[in-house]
């Protein structure tokens, strides 16, 4: 058995690692570095470095004297930390995320020992994590993924520590929730509420609920400063309903962490088999709490202004678990029924697939994404064919050009992407994300428009985007200098991001290129 729990951890530390620096960062970990490259700086991330400034929110992120507002910082100073012991780049920035991606892998060993005390249930459980492909994506990424899973795992691992009156669990639970709420406070008050019914569920007893009710009021005199602090970015405008929320989660949730038609099959086949029960009565109980846990949180994640897969990362460790769960019992009772259905659920979507409706993509152009046939038969292929080939990107084609051709002293105004210009190449860069204004500003060397050009999902950001449109128009009507400068790569915005039903495995071809202008002195 240790053997095997070795060889996941070994594995899992290969799709981690491997090639970590083959794809640049994209723009929220480019966020994530340069305000950790602020911290080496000014000890605290700040937004305004004298030349560029850190916003994709018009300037609402932060405070006074530009200090960081709108994310917890725990995230930050990883990268700080990484800069500073290895030097910047993209293997740095990423390093310290993909090591906790490695401890959560780790990790769900205990939390499915603490809730099962079945041995092969925490190595299986290991295997379903290290195997995940949405698990992998987010934690080769800068940003505050991997400690978001991590603190998960050991909240819940704590809570059932409460419940069971183990020494040091109401520490471990203080600890393990207020670093979750330094990585995500979204996330965080998601597992606060989450873990409310499985009180019931788990039937504290009284000294169970005073150790509880202790927990809960250290965490809010710890917490609450940071959360108001933090409340700019708390207090955004809603832009989808609750139902429209839940229904997008509800078929992420199926489609890549927990596949929903697992469980009536589970419990059909448990029923069937009263004659030969292959589960035993104290097991249940934790069963329950799991399942009612991933309900809860789905409905309290879904009161955020709007709907994003990486809300939802916290659950994937869970989701092992239960899966592990429920396929060493099924072997156990049966491995001609067993080893095909637990191979099914970690190497295809076959499970996943079952019960999903079609989603929603950005353009047709990312249908070309992935490989359908990995889609469903063979997740891991999709990632395996990226991560052992060489990627050049739209954004990795534009840092290339610029890197080559533009001077130190080039100003630089880019539609969309400019966090990715400034943390590679150290020009001036302006765009309309950032609400810095263009009036005024010296007329750029370049110009770079986006296939992506800018947010439109609220009032003010559309009304900054046409004042941007404005000023575009205005520059290039008045002046003939501006020559375009071969750009025939295929422009996706958002290549590199983690969202699974997003991602690009595969170098975008055939569709909009960028638009690329150099300023040419008369």
């Amino acid at each position: 058995m240790t053997a095997a729990g070795l060889a996941v951890v070994l594995v899992s530390a290969l799709l981690i690692f491997f090639w970590l620096d083959q794809r640049l960062l994209w723009m929220d970990e480019a966020e994530t570095a340069l305000l950790g490259r602020s911290i080496l700086d000014q000890g605290v991330p700040t937004a305004f470095d004298g030349r560029n400034l850190v916003s994709q929110e018009m300037g609402r992120e932060y405070g006074p004297n530009y200090v960081w507002r709108w994310t917890p910082w725990l995230d930050k100073y990883l990268a700080a930390g990484s800069f500073a012991v290895l030097g910047e780049s993209t293997f740095a920035a990423r390093f310290p995320f993909a090591l906790l991606g490695l401890l959560c892998v780790i990790s769900v060993y205990p939390l499915a020992l603490a809730l099962f005390r079945d041995r092969w249930i925490g190595i299986l459980a290991m295997a379903f994590l290290a195997l995940s492909v949405p698990f992998i994506l987010h934690v080769r990424q800068c940003r505050y993924y991997s400690p978001t899973i991590l603190c998960s795992i050991w909240a819940l691992y704590f809570f059932v520590g409460i419940a069971r009156g183990r020494r040091l669990a109401v520490a471990g639970f203080v600890a393990a929730v207020t670093l979750l709420f330094q990585s995500s406070i979204l996330n965080a008050a998601a597992v606060v509420v989450a873990l409310v019914p499985c009180v019931l569920v788990k039937r504290f007893d009284a000294a169970a609920l005073r150790r509880a009710a202790l927990a809960a009021a250290v965490l809010l005199v710890l917490n609450a400063p940071s959360m108001y602090f933090f409340s700019p970015g708390t207090s955004e405008p809603r832009v989808s309903t609750f139902g429209e929320n839940l229904r997008v989660h509800l078929e992420w949730t199926n489609r890549y962490t927990f596949p929903f038609v697992t469980l009536p099959l589970f419990l059909a086949l448990a029923l069937l088999a009263r004659r030969r029960p292959f589960l035993e009565a104290q097991t249940w109980r934790p069963f329950l709490v799991l399942i009612v846990f991933l309900a809860a949180y789905l409905l309290a994640i879904s009161a955020a202004p709007w709907s994003w897969y990486r809300y939802t990362v916290g659950l994937l460790p869970l989701a092992a678990v239960l899966l592990a769960f429920m396929c060493v019992n099924v072997l156990r009772w049966s491995r001609v029924v067993g080893v095909p259905v637990t191979a099914c659920l970690l190497l295809t979507a076959l499970f996943h697939v079952a019960l999903s409706s079609p989603l929603t993509f950005l353009n047709p152009l990312s249908q070309e994404r992935s490989f359908r046939a990995y889609d469903v038969f063979f997740p891991l292929g999709n990632l395996l064919h990226e991560i052992t080939r060489p990627y050049a990107g739209p954004m990795e084609q534009l840092v290339e050009l610029l890197s080559r051709s533009a001077a130190p002293t080039d100003r630089v105004f880019i539609s969309y992407g400019d966090l990715i210009i400034m943390f590679y190449t150290g020009l001036e860069v302006r765009s309309g994300q950032s609400g810095r204004p263009l009036a005024g500003w010296p007329e750029p060397e370049w110009l770079v428009i986006r296939s992506f050009f800018a947010f439109n999902d609220r009032p003010a950001q559309r009304a900054e985007t046409e004042r941007m449109g404005a000023w575009l128009r205005s520059v290039v009507s008045t002046n003939n200098y501006y020559h375009a400068v071969p750009a025939p790569w295929t422009d996706a915005a958002w290549d590199n991001i983690p969202e699974p039903h997003r991602h690009w495995y595969r170098v975008p071809e055939g569709g909009r290129p960028m638009q690329v202008g150099r300023r040419q002195v008369p």
